[in-house]
């Protein structure tokens, strides 16, 4: 294995008379700091590392934080999906009835319902839920009170 200084010179980066120069340089560096500025610089070059590790495990820290909100994050979701789900309002609700509601985007689309389904979620019998993807149901008033609970915003109507 080569010195640096080697590796430099047979690449052409440097010339002889440039290595010879850097290495007196070096040594006088050496001589004139003594032993006690050689503790020194070896004392920096450790606080220096301790530092950078310090950094390294901050930063460790926040991806491990930031992995594991996203991870509760999908586990939310995946519990509301789970109660949105169960709480499916049974029996027929599409219809010739047009309902608009706003989306999580802010645009006003709209759902066809039945007579039924449009007088329960005008009454508060009913609740409209979004999933984050934009998919709409309609879920009991129990299933809107177990969303509410857990995130608000999967809920676009609900009188209850």
């Amino acid at each position: 294995m080569s010195s640096l200084k080697d590796q430099l010179l047979k690449l052409g980066l440097v010339s002889e008379k440039q290595a010879r120069q850097t290495a007196h340089e070096q040594r006088v560096k050496k001589k004139t700091q003594g032993r006690e500025g050689a503790a020194a610089e070896r004392d920096q070059r450790q606080r220096d590392a301790e530092t950078a590790q310090q950094a390294r495990r901050e930063a460790d820290r926040d991806r491990e934080r930031a992995r594991q909100a996203r991870q509760d994050q999908k586990a939310l979701v995946h519990q509301i999906n789970d109660v949105v789900e169960g709480g499916k309002v049974d029996g027929r609700i599409n219809g010739n009835r047009r309902f608009y509601y706003e989306s999580r985007d802010g645009r006003v689309p709209l759902i066809e319902l039945s007579d039924q389904a449009f007088d329960d979620l005008v009454a508060g019998r009913a609740a409209l839920a979004e999933s984050p993807r934009g998919e709409v149901r309609v879920i009991t008033p129990d299933a809107a009170r177990k969303v509410a609970a857990l995130d608000a915003a999967w809920l676009r109507v609900w009188n209850g």
